[in-house]
């Protein structure tokens, strides 16, 4: 899957929802996970799903999701699915969506918007499996700064304590991802 192929699924999403919108309602969309990292760089890697952050209670989020979701006819069309994720898991800076920019397009409902590398390179580090661990280069080779990386961090997991697992699991990943930016070690 490559950005044009995102970009399509967006655009097929936006046409569905003009039906279902009331008179000036907008879906603000920020996509996560691998779709991001695709959509950003132009990367032509693969990815099963469209990840999006899933705020409660959108009545248009709901709609997308029961027409493009996991399982949808829409789904089968396209080849990957959207896939709401809640906004604590993985844990996504505070900032990122006043950070997000706006997917240049003529959407008609939909705001799709694209966080910025290191709020999208924070979500990637609680979980921190191979493909995590692979985005992350990516991120890093493309010019992260790790100053603003761990302002992310500290925004991201501001809730949480110092002596949380989690926390400190995705500390521990933060702390060797500098070390790649810092050119101590060659991989994740």
């Amino acid at each position: 899957m490559g950005r044009d192929e995102i970009l399509r699924f967006l655009e097929a999403i936006d046409a569905e929802l003009v039906d279902h919108a009331r008179e000036g309602e907008r879906l603000d969309l920020y996509l996560i996970g691998r779709s991001a990292l695709i959509f950003r760089y132009g990367l032509n890697i693969g990815t099963k799903d469209v990840d999006i952050v899933h705020f409660h209670g959108s009545r248009l989020e709901l709609k997308a999701v029961e027409l493009f979701g996991k399982g949808t006819t829409n789904a089968e069309r396209f080849g990957f699915y959207l896939e709401p994720v809640p906004e604590g898991l993985p844990p996504i800076p505070g900032t990122y969506r006043h950070r997000s920019e706006p997917i240049p397009g003529q959407w008609r409902v939909l705001r799709p918007m694209q966080p910025d590398p290191h709020d999208l390179a924070v979500t990637k580090l609680k979980r921190f499996h191979a493909r995590d661990r692979q985005d992350l280069e990516i991120l890093c080779d493309q010019g992260l700064d790790a100053d603003v990386l761990k302002t992310a961090f500290e925004s991201a997991f501001m809730w949480a304590d110092k002596d949380d697992p989690d926390r400190q699991f995705a500390a521990q990943n933060l702390a060797r991802v500098i070390d790649y930016l810092d050119g101590k070690i060659r991989t994740l």
